[in-house]
């Protein structure tokens, strides 16, 4: 029995069938498949080649962004061209397996990190060392100095009773007792034998 399927209106023989009703042999099944590969195949080709290119393109600017960062990188870690030329060759004529190499190979520190611990170490070693410095211009002094030689800042001040040098801040001498005044410097020394613990002390002393 002749069986056709019907669709939208039209006469259609089976799928296995030829338009006359013969089966289709092994032969032209293959021949079908190979030709449904072939314009699959066709029309994937231009896909590919355009993903090729995006991706070859993204290659290329990712090796050139890693040389321009090398680059960078290197003139923050050290100042000799040498090391720098080194560093941007290894890094260019080897494409993504130069960033490993430079990223063992830089200097731990870069130029701005290395002043730095320089200069805490500077200050570590003056604080060690000196310990008087101008409050001005942060120079070393020493202790019994009354001007800064550096820059002329008064640091401390001579009493003007006993010629001691005393600290600026000070309103009365701890030396002599002057604070400025006619009366302090005429005030009266009261002998030690005033003291009760001091006659004793002596007493004790002489026995």
């Amino acid at each position: 029995m002749n069986t056709y399927g019907f669709c939208f209106g039209v006469l259609r023989p089976p799928d296995s069938r030829l338009p006359w009703g013969r089966p289709r042999t092994d032969n032209e099944e293959t021949d079908i498949t190979m030709e449904a590969l072939q314009d699959l195949l066709t029309n994937l080709v231009p896909i590919l080649q355009l993903l090729g290119i995006l991706i070859g393109a993204y290659l290329v600017l990712i090796w050139a962004a890693s040389v321009l960062w090398a680059y960078r990188d290197i003139r923050r870690r050290s100042e000799d061209v040498s090391v720098q030329v080194l560093a941007v060759s290894l890094v260019l004529l080897l494409p993504f397996a130069g960033i490993p190499l430079h990223l063992i190979l830089r200097p731990p520190q870069t130029l701005a990190e290395r002043y730095e611990r320089e200069l805490e170490q500077e200050y570590l070693r003056r604080d060690i060392e000196e310990k008087y410095v101008c409050p001005e211009c942060q120079r070393p002094i020493e202790p019994d100095f009354i001007l800064c030689p550096h820059c002329q800042t008064a640091l401390r001040r001579h009493c003007d009773a006993c010629h001691r040098v005393i600290d600026l801040t000070w309103s009365v001498c701890p030396y002599c007792g002057f604070d400025g005044t006619h009366a302090s410097r005429q005030a009266p020394t009261i002998p030690a034998t005033s003291y009760p613990a001091l006659q004793r002390a002596e007493e004790v002393s002489r026995s």
